[in-house]
């Protein structure tokens, strides 16, 4: 029974004689306990962390003593490798001579970090050493702190722009960008290792369509991943078997991914009558890249 004018309230089980604001005031630091509690056991999301446009842009120079884009240019044209540096941002890295950095952009053409890795000039394969791995992240290397990277896939900047273009998906970042070079119909991204290939890196190709070519050991594992992602997100993976339809025994068992393949044969274009300007020009700029780097950023054209 409660009696307000009195403050005093009995209890109907025990007939305990209690004071009615003591009572309110319990209760009312018992409601406010579990709140505070819910409030400090909530996961506050950390904002993603980027690296400064001008950090990016210093890193797109120096392409003659850059061992990745050295060996672009003995598969394709300096025009092409060029388009290519820029279609990806391509940087060069100092962590190393000859180093190079792959930009991870998210569709915001914002730069979440990059890959910094060593590649041999001629093979176009990756140093490796026993003792040393020439592999790290921009972030890393900068020793920036409280950096807080979220992957995205490999160019991801491209959808915005490619957008009534197929899409297809392959591991490296290396063979994305060779594979656009050969196969140009499709817009090539990148998961940057197996272990990228998730929902969360793909709700960016939610509604779409997506073509797969896996690495040639990792054709059973992309597959299962596949279909655990289709259940996640509205998208369609299409595995391609073209590899393993012309793959050694051998070949599989190391693994080889469809840039090793596609080096194997002479890349072409359809291309128009060079005239001797242009051959001219062309062979400056194979003794030095940048130069066509700053024909293009200037639109400087050839005056016959």
């Amino acid at each position: 029974m409660l009696d307000w004018k009195t403050g005093l309230g009995t209890c109907q089980h025990c007939d305990e004689v209690i004071q009615l604001h003591t009572y309110k005031n319990k209760r009312t630091d018992s409601e406010s306990n579990r709140l505070k509690h819910k409030r400090s056991t909530k996961k506050i999301e950390k904002a993603i962390s980027f690296i400064s446009p001008k950090t990016v842009k210093d890193s797109m120079q120096c392409y003659d003593i850059n061992n990745f884009v050295t060996f672009l240019n003995r598969l394709f044209s300096h025009e092409t490798t060029l388009t290519l540096i820029e279609r990806y941002c391509i940087g060069t890295s100092k962590k190393w001579p000859g180093a190079t950095v792959f930009w991870l952009k998210d569709l915001e053409n914002r730069a979440r970090t990059g890959k910094v890795m060593l590649y041999n000039p001629t093979t176009g394969k990756r140093v490796k050493e026993e003792r040393k791995s020439y592999f790290t992240w921009v972030h890393s290397a900068l020793n920036l702190t409280n950096f807080n990277y979220k992957q995205c896939l490999f160019g991801e900047h491209l959808l915005k722009s490619h957008k009534n273009k197929p899409i297809a998906l392959v591991e490296s970042e290396k063979t994305a960008i060779i594979a656009s070079a050969y196969l140009p119909k499709f817009t090539w991204l990148a998961t940057s290792g197996m272990q990228n290939f998730s929902a969360e890196k793909c709700k960016v190709l939610k509604g779409k369509t997506i073509v797969l070519y896996p690495d040639l050991n990792a054709v059973e594992d992309w597959t299962i991943k596949a279909a655990e992602i289709e259940k996640s997100i509205n998208v369609k993976f299409l595995v391609s078997d073209l590899l393993q339809k012309h793959a050694s025994e051998e070949e599989i068992t190391k693994g080889l991914d469809l840039a090793d393949f596609l080096v194997r044969h002479k890349w072409q274009e359809e291309t128009e009558p060079i005239s001797e300007e242009q051959k001219r020009l062309s062979a400056l700029t194979a003794k030095n890249p940048n130069l066509s780097l700053l024909i293009k950023k200037l639109d400087l054209v050839i005056i016959d």
